[in-house]
């Protein structure tokens, strides 16, 4: 009798366990387009700059910005914006390394943290991201175009700032047109990295 209980109770704490490890995992996933969320966002950004601060090693944040996603709401339905969000989300990943981390930050937003990279090479990254998008949404005639912002550090730099920073860039391109990219360097290195 104490055996079957013993065994009973080892399987529960097992099959919660992993219960467990499950909900810490979506926890961290944006359930809809299966990138990180914000929260993922911000802890792996905060490693990152630690990293890149012990390591004198550039990194750069870039946030997107679908531009008119409303509209594809409003016209078309909310499962087609659902689509074209994991499209996106789909589209960023498949075109990035897999040490980039690709984050839905919250409606149609999502960010982009590229370790080791200086905004040269960050560049690089987001005309081929953004190219990408632009073939996607054309071949799904969704009537979109994106916004970016870029943010490159070298030194200490605090996350918030960053990402506001981003932000603000990403918004100014949306004042000024939409469909670009707008890059900034937010300190730069005393030394070449």
């Amino acid at each position: 009798m104490r055996l079957g209980f013993f065994l009973m109770t080892a399987f529960s704490l097992t099959a919660i366990k992993k219960l467990l490890e499950k909900e810490q995992t979506f926890a961290r996933i944006d359930f809809l387009t299966g990138v990180a969320n914000s929260r993922a966002f911000y802890d792996f950004a905060t490693i990152e700059i630690d990293r890149s601060v012990r390591f004198s090693r550039p990194f750069t944040i870039a946030y997107i910005d679908i531009d008119n996603f409303k509209q594809v709401n409003d016209t078309l339905g909310h499962s087609q914006g659902d689509n074209l969000l994991q499209s996106v989300a789909k589209t960023i990943k498949d075109n990035t390394r897999s040490i980039d981390i690709v984050s839905r930050l919250g409606g149609d937003e999502f960010a982009i943290l590229f370790p080791e990279t200086n905004e040269e090479k960050a560049k690089t990254a987001l005309n081929k991201v953004q190219t990408e998008l632009l073939s996607i949404v054309k071949n799904n005639n969704w009537p979109v175009t994106f916004s970016i912002g870029a943010v490159t550090c070298y030194k200490s730099c605090n996350l918030d700032e960053l990402v506001k920073e981003a932000d603000n860039l990403m918004y100014a391109v949306k004042k000024s047109g939409k469909n670009r990219i707008e890059y900034k360097i937010y300190e730069i290195a005393m030394n070449n990295a």
